[in-house]
């Protein structure tokens, strides 16, 4: 099942999906919130209300967006608060590390990495949109660093159709990209 196929059956309240998608992510988000909070029990607390969360907000969610991405702002933001009213609370010889996380939390290379997974869906979106033979071509020269010919010896093609494979597929990139990031296309 793929993602953007889960994504529409939680929205649609399917429980199997939700439960598919926490066990995929559960731990990670726990991971994430426990690098900030320092306290696996309250993370594994957070991590609970995240989901609670997602299930409470399935509405809003788009098949076409990362659904990794809003789960994981989700988990920002809770631990953001939490990390704050913990500062409001504690003394002062906690005020120093509670300061750091929240400035670590608030940091823009936060967004960057939570926006990133969007963007590594689009590019693995992107990749299954090409016909299987120029993806198979593109993800050896890509992933594998083959060069023309050895693709062209591994398919059985000439070289000219492995260069063939990479134009379509560099278009299709180079198009989609833009279009997701918000360029014309030309």
């Amino acid at each position: 099942m793929g993602f953007r196929r889960l994504t529409a059956d939680i929205r649609n309240g399917e429980a199997d999906a939700f439960e598919l998608f926490y066990r995929m992510e559960f731990n990670n988000i726990v991971h994430f919130i426990n690098s900030y909070t320092h306290d696996m029990t309250n993370a594994e607390d957070l991590a609970q209300e995240v989901f609670g969360i997602l299930w409470e907000k399935r509405n809003m969610l788009d098949p076409d967006r990362n659904l990794r991405s809003f789960v994981y702002r989700i988990a920002r933001n809770r631990t953001l608060n939490v990390l704050k009213e913990k500062k409001v609370l504690s003394d002062r010889n906690v005020l120093n590390e509670i300061d750091e996380d929240i400035l670590a939390l608030e940091d823009p290379s936060i967004e960057e990495m939570i926006d990133s997974l969007e963007l590594e869906r689009q590019i693995e979106t992107i990749y299954s949109s090409l016909p299987d033979s120029a993806r198979t071509s593109f993800e050896l020269s890509r992933k594998e660093g083959l060069t023309n010919r050895e693709i062209a010896d591994i398919q059985g093609l000439s070289v000219k159709a492995i260069e063939y494979h990479m134009k379509i597929s560099l278009r299709v990139f180079r198009k989609k990209l833009k279009d997701y990031l918000g360029y014309s296309s030309k």
